[in-house]
């Protein structure tokens, strides 16, 4: 450690050795326009550095601070790339680091008012898988899953479709953020679900004949035995005139839940209920619990503006694989008049997590998707108006001890989705959210994908990617039968 902070130290000197003094800012200095958003944001202690950009085309130097310890960076064409291991000896847990950027008028640099970045307590798990595609529906036979190590810059892909025919790739689902335990679905060209679990690849052919489609929208239960699903008739169209620009709906849906090792799937009558639909299941951290969304059966497709679903519950008993005969709600849609989706509880059961939107099962393609939260301890409802942008947020999942959270935005630019994420504390309050870092600051601008179902996990997957490929193409699969 010692011979770190003396590197950090002789770097420093260097920098500041080649850049001119910078003068304090006025008192009534304006602030640096930067990209990302990184001022007041809160970060763990291992994350990647937070490179970041001037909005502006200026000759520039930035400060970083804290506890004793200054870096001084020059702009090169605008960007300030900060060294990982200079980074690392910043972000110091429970701290906060003070930036100054100095932009340089009439031979000098002036200051402008300095922006401070809290550095949490609390770590983050070190990897998050995430599918990357177009944004619309224009191209899907370019896409694959791809994990990013957050603690650097690090992004390997998972698995990509150009070894499996052009097909479609989607629902990837592990096992409480275990990377060895996962799941994910292949479409038309060798189609099928995939489950990878103690180092064995499976293909399963989930349709039945007692149930609507093959198995979509999965959650694992803790236990690594079961995985909940729902099966759907699902449809699409476009508007032309509408800022929506797609609509996906369900003709009818219904929830159950396979048995990974019998291969067999089941269900309960009030899971299959011709009057209603329900979808989008999740269990609850002891594996008790079963959360689904439910909404009442309208005339489709044209009554798809009427859909509210509601946040419901009901018991689950892993031992004897048998379902409760009650069903309770937790956000009721026909009070509030909005509609939940993707529910998703906080692997310490205090909070559950969802989308809302005015109506209908997508929301990742509604302007108006904003996430909200529950405290199950006490039923509050947070808002989460501190975390919300102004286009779509969705698609949102939990790090492994409760207090971040990653989701899907459009609100850069209403069109590519990106990773924001946030700090919960233990009460439910929520930090200003931060772009995932990027060592180029230019790639969030740029990149013509869209991120995907974004899921925490606590390493990298390490499947054979050839392997997965040659069962793909070459397995019959295994038939699953409903019970």
């Amino acid at each position: 450690m010692r011979k770190v902070a003396t590197l950090f130290s002789i770097m420093a000197l260097i920098a500041a050795s080649c850049v001119p003094k910078v003068e304090g800012p006025a008192p009534d200095a304006a602030e640096a326009a930067i990209f990302p958003d990184y001022k007041a944001v809160t970060v763990p202690p291992n994350i990647a550095p937070l490179n970041f950009s001037l909005e502006e085309d200026a000759n520039a130097v930035a400060i970083l601070e804290n506890d004793g310890k200054k870096l001084i960076l020059k702009a090169k064409k605008g960007e300030f790339r900060i060294p990982e291991d200079n980074w690392r000896e910043l972000a110091i847990a429970g701290s906060e680091i003070s930036v100054t950027v100095g932009i340089k008028e009439g031979g000098k640099y002036v200051s402008r008012k300095p922006f401070q970045i809290l550095v949490s307590e609390d770590k983050i798990d070190s990897y998050v898988a995430y599918r990357l595609i177009d944004p619309g529906y224009e191209t899907w036979n370019q896409l694959g899953l791809y994990q990013r190590c957050l603690e650097n810059f690090t992004e390997t892909p998972v698995m990509t479709n150009e070894k499996t025919g052009s097909n479609c790739m989607n629902c990837h689902s592990f096992n409480g953020r275990d990377p060895g335990t996962m799941m994910f679905h292949m479409r038309a060209t060798n189609g099928g679900t995939y489950v990878w679990k103690d180092g064995s690849i499976e293909k399963l052919n989930t349709k039945t004949p007692q149930t609507i489609s093959a198995l979509v929208y999965p959650y694992w239960h803790p236990s690594g035995k079961y995985i909940a699903f729902s099966v759907n008739d699902i449809a699409q169209f476009f508007h032309s005139t509408n800022p929506n620009r797609i609509e996906v709906y369900d003709y009818k849906s219904d929830v159950v839940v396979y048995d990974v090792d019998n291969h067999q799937v089941y269900s309960s009558p009030m899971l299959m209920d011709t009057t209603r639909m329900e979808t989008f299941p999740s269990f609850s951290p002891d594996g008790k619990t079963l959360y689904f969304c439910s909404t009442r059966q309208p005339d489709m497709p044209q009554g798809y503006k009427d859909v509210r679903y509601s946040v419901c519950s009901m018991p689950f008993n892993p031992d004897t694989f048998s379902f409760g005969d009650k069903v309770d709600t937790i956000y009721n849609a026909v009070k509030t008049g909005m509609d939940a989706t993707f529910p998703r509880v906080s692997p310490d059961g205090r909070f559950l997590l969802f989308a809302e939107t005015a109506y209908g099962c997508f929301a990742i393609w509604h302007k108006d998707s904003e996430l909200r939260m529950i405290d199950l301890k006490d039923g509050t409802f947070h808002t989460l108006d501190e975390v919300n942008g102004p286009d779509a947020d969705s698609y949102h999942s939990w790090s492994g001890n409760s207090r971040w959270i990653i989701w899907a935005s459009r609100r850069l630019d209403g069109l590519y989705s990106r990773l924001f994420i946030a700090h919960i504390d233990e009460n439910g309050n929520a930090s200003k959210p931060f772009l995932m870092p990027q060592k180029d600051m230019r790639h969030d601008r740029m990149l013509m994908k869209s991120y995907n179902v974004p899921e925490f996990i606590s390493g990298p997957v390490r499947f054979d990617r050839d392997e997965m490929a040659d069962v793909a193409k070459n397995d019959p699969g295994i038939d699953v039968t409903f019970k």
